[in-house]
Parts: C-alpha cells; structure tokens; sequence
C-alpha cells in the first residue's frame, strides 16, 4: 500500500512539473510572438520596407523557447519510462485489472506466461519500430542545411519541404506504436481472463471468447487509411497548399502581412 501511494505521489509531481513546463512553453512563445508584432510593426512604421517576419526572425524566437521545450520532452520521457499515466483511476485500466486477477493465481497458466512473454515482445517491438521512424526525423531536423537561411525560397519552402518529409515519418512510427499497443492491450484482457479461468478452479486452456474484434479490425481498418490518405495528401501537394494559406491568413490576421 506504501509502495503503490509513493508511486502514485510521484505520478503526481511529475505530472505538475510537466504542467508548469507546457505553460512556461506557451507563454515564452506567445510573448516571442507579440514582440515579433510591437517590434516588426514599430519598424515598418519607421520605415515602410522594413521587414516584420522574417525565418530569421522566427528561428531566433523558437530558439529562446527551445530549452523549455527540450525539457518538457525530457520529462516526459522520464514520466514514460517510470509508467506515469494520465489518469488517477487505475481499476479503469486494463493492466491494473490484469495484476489484481494474476496475483490471486497461485501458478500461472501456460497460456497466461505465453500472454505475458507476447506482451513484452509487442511492448518492445512497438517502440523499437517508433525509434526507427523516429531516426530519419532527427537526422533530418538536426541537419542545418535544411533549415538554412539563405535560402532563397523563403521560410514558406523550408517549412513545406519539412512538413513532407516528416509527416510521413511520424506517421509511420505512430502508425507501428499504435497497432503494437491494440494487439498488446488484446493480450492483456486475454491474460486476464485466463487467469480468472484458474481462479474459479477451471484448467485455463480453452481460449477464452474474444470480445471487440470487430472494434479492434475497424480501428486497424481506420487507421490504414489515414496514413494512405495522408501520404497522398502529401504527395500531390494538399499539404505545402494548406501551409501556404495558414501562413497567409495568419500574417494577414495579425497585420504581418
């Protein structure tokens, strides 16, 4: 009981501190942004060639916020690695429930240690295929040629090019971490359904019925398609149009434009 409160207290601060750094995060942004507008507009009122946004300008102002949020992503690592959850109702979660059934067990099963051992494959072969997915991202954002400011397409090319190339990359990863997640919270309900088998004295070795998979087949089904539909998107150009109008209607929203 000790164990599970101090747990759950340190899911608690975690939690707090992960808060506080996405709200620090917005507000230095939204303060980078208004002096972005006072200064651009102080300038262009000045001089009536001044320019008010500029990549130059953006890439300073994203660096200033660039240590927040590389520390909100390192705490949510952390928060990952050490099983911090966003919810604080654990008898709504499938493994909680899985533990409470196993642990009545006095010897599990064969088809419960086959559950678990699937388990632990899926849990690893998931982020293992999001690492991977992940890697072209890195590489390509930590690649200064990318991002140079010399270009002479301007910030709306640099912006489009990186939207292409990353999108399909995270959607990958996500796309693997997903499915590795559905077929490995299927095993825990499994597992947790042998194990009641055992508890009520029955052998375990039937299978037990398999609930949800036409649920869990449309999901799949679901989210096949929207990776394809946002491949193609991209692909004929729907993806750099829409940036180009978003920037627009935001400059001109604003007065930046």
């Amino acid at each position: 009981m000790e164990k599970t409160k101090a747990k759950t207290d340190r899911g608690t601060v975690i939690k707090i501190i992960q808060s506080v750094l996405c709200i620090t995060y917005a507000a230095v942004m939204a303060v980078q942004a208004i002096n972005i507008y006072t200064s651009g507009t102080a300038a262009r009122a000045a001089d009536p060639r001044a320019v008010i946004y500029s990549q130059e300008i953006a890439a300073d102002a994203i660096l200033k916020g660039l240590p927040v949020l590389v520390l909100a992503v390192t705490v949510t690592v952390v928060a990952a690695c050490l099983g911090v959850k966003n919810r604080n109702k654990p008898y709504t979660d499938a493994e909680y429930t899985r533990d409470l059934m196993v642990a009545r067990v006095k010897e599990p099963s064969a088809e419960m240690k086959a559950e678990r051992s699937k388990q632990k494959k899926l849990l690893v072969g998931g982020w293992t295929g999001f690492a991977l997915a992940m890697v072209p991202i890195v590489l390509y954002m930590t690649n200064s040629n990318n991002f140079a400011q010399s270009d002479p397409k301007g910030l709306e090319a640099v912006l489009a090019a990186m939207v292409l190339f990353v999108v399909p990359w995270a959607a990958v990863g996500i796309g693997i971490l997903s499915i590795a997640f559905i077929l490995r919270d299927k095993s825990i309900r499994k597992e947790t359904e042998y194990a009641r088998n055992c508890e009520k004295g029955e052998n375990g070795h039937e299978a037990p019925k398999s609930h949800g998979k036409a649920v869990i087949a449309v999901r799949c089904v679901v989210l096949v398609l929207a990776v394809t539909f946002i491949i193609l998107g991209i692909n004929n150009g729907s993806a750099k149009a829409v940036l180009s109008k978003a920037i627009t209607i935001c400059t001109e929203c604003v007065g930046l434009g």
